[in-house]
């Protein structure tokens, strides 16, 4: 039965991961296999016992591309090759064939049948596991097991890059707007002579200097900042749906569709390519812009403490 995993962030790096895995097993069991050939070479066919009477252990890739083409290949170099330009990817399927049969023809023991078959999927959303066995329980629930707990191993989609984005957005706008809000005041300063007295009296007046700076940083750094951030927020944030109608504004209230945003993934190819990159990149701005806010804002209790 295929398993899907959601809520999850799934980089490159866990598909090349999936794709190791299956890569290596697939390599013990060739190795098994040409043992246990080594082992009943001149060996009366009749006398022959056979642990790993190997038929096949291999790995394909599928790639499907944006454009709708799709090929398939048994070569792990070429599938890495093709993850050089995720944008262009719309699905990976990766799959794993173990089939061999256990002989024990000096008994006269009948033949035993085994099968692995392992199938992971991935598509811009979706993640899925599906791993079936013949005469392998075992086998079956640790290759299972095992890369179940690789993806889910990743971080939670639905993370504080999402939850807090309000946060991140003023923190950058407001940072913008402070930076601006000083070559203004060093304008306004630098020609205060040719003010009249009662437009030079507010560059003085705390009041005007310390909330009317937080007013205009408000407003130019959310007129430089916000497009910024919302460049980089693109393919991060949930869609919206609507709430309720709202009789005081005359229009409907939109609120994030947490519920089909968290029963999804964001696997990191097709429009999600460059979200890995984006998010890193917000949350390094957000780490730098929040100390620019807390300076400012002791900056601006100082101020308003001893100015008169």
């Amino acid at each position: 039965m295929e398993e899907k995993i959601v809520n999850k962030i799934i980089p490159l790096n866990t598909i090349i991961e999936v794709a190791n895995y299956l890569e290596d097993m697939t390599e013990e069991y060739n190795r098994k296999f040409q043992i246990d050939a080594r082992k009943n070479e001149g060996v009366k066919f009749t006398e022959q016992v056979h642990e790993f009477k190997g038929e096949k252990a291999s790995v394909d890739y599928l790639i499907r591309f944006k454009d709708g083409k799709e090929i398939k290949k048994s070569d792990y170099n070429w599938f890495v090759g093709m993850l050089n330009n995720l944008s262009i990817i719309k699905g990976i399927r990766i799959f794993s064939t173990i089939k061999y049969h256990v002989v024990d023809r000096k008994s006269g023991r009948d033949t035993q049948f085994m099968h692995l078959y392992t199938f992971v999927n991935f598509s811009e959303e979706m993640a899925s596991i599906k791993v079936e066995g013949k005469n392998m329980e075992e086998e079956t629930y640790r290759v299972h097991s095992y890369i179940k707990g690789m993806i889910e191993n990743n971080e939670h989609r639905y993370n504080k890059t999402v939850k807090n984005r309000k946060l991140r957005i003023q923190s950058l706008s407001f940072s913008i707007g402070f930076i601006l809000s000083y070559i203004i005041y060093f304008i306004l300063l630098a020609n205060k002579n040719n003010f009249s007295i009662s437009l030079a009296s507010y560059l003085d007046n705390k009041m005007i200097l310390v909330f009317g700076q937080w007013f205009i940083a408000a407003i130019i750094g959310n007129i430089f900042g916000l497009p910024i951030m919302m460049a980089l927020y693109k393919n991060i944030l949930p869609k919206a749906k609507v709430s309720h109608y709202s009789r005081n504004v005359h229009r409907n209230v939109y609120v994030d569709n947490i519920e089909n945003y968290i029963s999804n993934n964001e696997v990191q190819i097709g429009k999600f390519a460059n979200n890995g990159k984006n998010r890193e990149i917000i949350e390094k701005i957000y780490k730098v812009t929040s100390k620019i806010v807390l300076v400012q804002l002791a900056i601006s209790i100082i101020l308003f403490l001893i100015l008169k």
